[in-house]
């Protein structure tokens, strides 16, 4: 056998790096979608927050309050945070397309959410909450820890919820901090 051949013999033989790591996010997902406890004084109130966010609502809820408030400039940080989440979702919706990953399967186990009829990657719940918290804590410094872990919360939600793989959540997450860093640096209230 010529040894230029050996090589391409010994790959074919391994799973790519694609399958691989396909396989590691189908475990790791599997892990906390079916391997962790389901109690319903658990999933009722994740369940909530997680559908709470759909299309952003309530991203555009937490920009509201400073302007149902009062608060100095409140209409324009409503406008400021509600634009930068609503166009992180269109920009999703964009790149789900694109992708074209299907949800993962629900068969043999109970439907705690309904599932969402969009494409699965990336998760637009961890897009738009990276967005909403890096838009709402440059202008709201204190509220950076509750909203960071609001977002954690949620992106949790997803994957224990079935509705989402850990790298869908993962790549919303690194798609929220591309849009919404540039987004709070270039971009000022005043």
């Amino acid at each position: 056998m010529p040894l230029t051949q050996a090589p391409a013999e010994v790959a074919s033989d391994r799973p790519s790096l694609r399958r691989r790591l396909s396989a590691l996010d189908h475990v790791a997902s599997a892990a906390v979608a079916e391997r962790l406890p389901h109690p319903r004084s658990l999933t009722l109130p994740l369940g909530a927050i997680s559908l709470s966010a759909n299309y952003g609502i309530l991203w555009f809820l937490l920009a509201a309050i400073p302007w149902l408030s009062g608060g100095a400039h409140g209409r324009t940080v409503f406008v400021y945070v509600a634009g930068a989440v609503f166009a992180t979702e269109l920009i999703t919706n964009v790149i789900k397309r694109l992708f074209d990953r299907r949800r993962p399967a629900q068969t043999g186990v109970d439907q705690l959410i309904p599932m969402p009829v969009s494409q699965s990657f990336p998760s637009s719940h961890a897009s738009m909450g990276v967005v909403g918290w890096l838009a709402l804590g440059s202008l709201y410094p204190e509220w950076r820890a509750g909203l960071i872990a609001l977002v954690a919360v949620l992106c949790f939600s997803r994957v224990y919820l079935r509705v989402h793989y850990v790298t869908d959540v993962v790549g919303g997450l690194l798609l929220g901090a591309a849009l919404g860093v540039p987004y709070v640096l270039l971009v000022h209230v005043t």
